[in-house]
């Protein structure tokens, strides 16, 4: 399957890690989608899940001095994750930030409210790329 695939499972997965009092560690919440999905790449999956989680707090920081007059928690939770994800993608991937930007635009079009696609792109059209 591709990886736009994989990146919703992904997000999805972290969506379910941050439900209040959840107990579940990244493989059981990963474990659940293997099943009904076997062809996903899960070790991009697992990659991208675990970075995110084990990387907030940098991503947090990197992330919040491009939301203006907003604070990260304020944020709807699909819009918190959609950017951590694709922070972390963009810092430590190869592959090209226009796809990624694309990406999260595209989740923030399924999972989020209307419009904040708009919100995503800008903010991370303006995350600079240390390279």
């Amino acid at each position: 399957m591709s990886r736009k695939e994989s990146r919703t499972q992904a997000f999805q997965t972290l969506f379910q890690l941050e439900m209040k009092n959840s107990e579940l560690t990244i493989e059981e919440a990963i474990s659940f989608i293997k099943d009904d999905n076997p062809d996903l790449e899960f070790d991009f999956i697992n990659w991208l899940v675990t970075g995110v989680k084990d990387h907030e707090s940098v991503l947090d920081a990197k992330i919040q001095p491009h939301l203006k007059d907003w604070t990260l928690s304020r944020l709807l939770k699909s819009d918190r994750i959609i950017l951590r994800m694709s922070t972390f993608e963009l810092l430590h991937s190869s592959t090209p930030q226009k796809v990624i930007i694309n990406e999260a635009v595209e989740l923030a079009k399924q999972f989020s409210d209307d419009d904040h696609f708009k919100f995503i792109n800008g903010v991370l059209s303006n995350i600079e790329i240390e390279e």
